[in-house]
């Protein structure tokens, strides 16, 4: 899934977007720019993922780091949400072009949130 989502930003990325050619043109610095911060995002959101799925706790401090890197990954989402949004206004790109990308970040930050929710049971361990 994880892989899916970064081929998804690579996708988008490599369309310019779907924006219009004369938008394309007249906004190139914009779209440069947002380019190179969604591929670091999406980067950045793998990153994360796999520190935490590396991290099996065995105690306290191991379980703070793993969840500290489960929130960085689902802050990463709202991030890449957020570009989207910026990205959909300058570009004037019609909302249909991006349900499905917008479906899937949501379906990671559900999914993030919810493994997230499954390691409360750990910290009591730790106490």
């Amino acid at each position: 899934m994880f892989f899916a989502f970064a081929d998804n930003i690579d996708n988008l990325v490599s369309h310019c977007f779907y924006a219009e050619p004369n938008l394309i043109d007249s906004n190139r610095w914009f779209i440069d720019a947002r380019c190179q911060t969604l591929e670091r995002l999406s980067d950045d959101l793998l990153y994360h993922i796999k520190i935490a799925n590396s991290i099996y706790p065995t105690n306290l401090m191991e379980y703070e780091e793993r969840r500290l890197n489960m929130n960085k990954a689902i802050g990463i989402c709202f991030a890449i949400l957020t570009n989207l949004q910026r990205i959909m206004l300058r570009l004037r790109v019609p909302d249909d072009k991006y349900v499905d990308y917008i479906k899937v970040i949501n379906h990671m930050i559900n999914s993030l949130k919810m493994w997230r929710k499954s390691d409360n049971k750990l910290k009591t361990r730790f106490k």
